[in-house]
């Protein structure tokens, strides 16, 4: 009997894909759209009867900060169960995404650096698209961290959260399944792009799809998620770290001539450094090859990029009305 239920399991596990497709990288990509909305909704509905039940003002807690940062929470570990439900039903392995933590201390101090040279480096450039987006007529949203207690809070749910479940489902999920239809190049620039779409928003247009050539460069290079990992949150954590210490007005600079021509040139700088650090310096260069389908591109992934726009332009419209 014994012999018979271990044959069953490894058929079992003999069953499951080790493995994305472009196919699987558009489902996941509508579903990581659609969740998170469902969820905030809940929460606003959930929240607002629990909150008049005590005899509270749910407008009032509702736009409080620490209610905003909850909702900011569940929605983002709603893509933990996009994660493992995805891979349950469709039958594929969950180590597929790639976790591996032996990639070598020296990968993890590179991967902490690259996430403080990115930071600094694209600052001054996303500041410009500020001043540009303000000068159009968009409201920023500005980060105020005025206590420790919120520092540590959104350092739990802008940070690490993210850091974490992002990167799940961009670098592990969305990345490997395009690589079966596209080329490497284009499959980074394609996954940054769905990434940057996925926050919605102008503000957060240019700095994650930057980025996210940056972490899908270090994930097909280390076939890892964990150094991007590390990126990810040490450019989170530190953002919120020194609007913190600092104030928000501290990283900009005067829009000047001068300023433009340094905020381009530190941004050129950033992959310059990135690309030399993996020339030179990466000691664990698994870079993985896949076999690439043939055929037309799949329409889930076609219908996930017009949603993601369609959300994007819907909230572009609703900053000027």
């Amino acid at each position: 009997m014994k012999n018979k239920d271990l044959e069953n399991k490894e058929i079992k596990v003999f069953e499951k894909r080790n493995f994305y497709t472009e196919d699987d990288s558009g489902k996941v990509f509508i579903i990581s759209l659609l969740v998170p909305v469902l969820v905030s909704l809940l929460v606003f509905l959930i929240g607002s009867a629990i909150i008049a039940a005590v005899g509270g003002n749910p407008q009032t807690e509702i736009n409080s900060v620490w209610f905003q940062a909850v909702n900011s929470f569940l929605s983002a570990i709603s893509f933990i169960g996009v994660y493992l439900i995805y891979n349950k039903v469709c039958k594929i392995d969950n180590k597929t995404i790639g976790f591996d933590f032996k990639i070598g201390w020296k990968n993890y101090v590179i991967a902490f650096a690259i996430g403080v040279i990115s930071l600094f480096g694209l600052q001054q450039l996303i500041s410009l698209f500020d001043e540009l987006w303000v000068t159009i007529g968009i409201e920023l949203k500005e980060l105020s961290i005025t206590s420790f207690g919120l520092f540590a809070l959104y350092t739990f749910t802008s940070a690490i959260t993210p850091a974490i479940v992002e990167e799940i489902v961009f670098r592990g999920m969305i990345l490997n399944g395009l690589r079966t239809k596209f080329n490497d190049y284009a499959s980074i620039a394609l996954a940054a792009l769905m990434f940057a779409l996925m926050h919605g928003s102008v503000q957060q247009l240019i700095y994650p799809f930057l980025l996210g050539l940056i972490l899908g460069w270090i994930k097909l290079r280390t076939n890892s998620i964990i150094p991007c990992m590390i990126v990810h949150f040490t450019n989170n954590f530190l953002t919120l770290l020194l609007t913190y210490l600092l104030g928000t007005e501290a990283l900009k600079l005067p829009v000047e001539w001068w300023s433009i021509i340094l905020a381009i040139v530190l941004a050129c700088l950033v992959f310059v450094i990135v690309y030399l650090l993996d020339r030179f310096v990466f000691k664990h260069q698994s870079k993985t090859t896949v076999e690439k389908k043939e055929g037309k591109m799949s329409l889930f992934l076609w219908v996930s990029l017009a949603l993601s726009g369609v959300i994007f332009l819907f909230n572009l419209v609703a900053l000027f009305v």
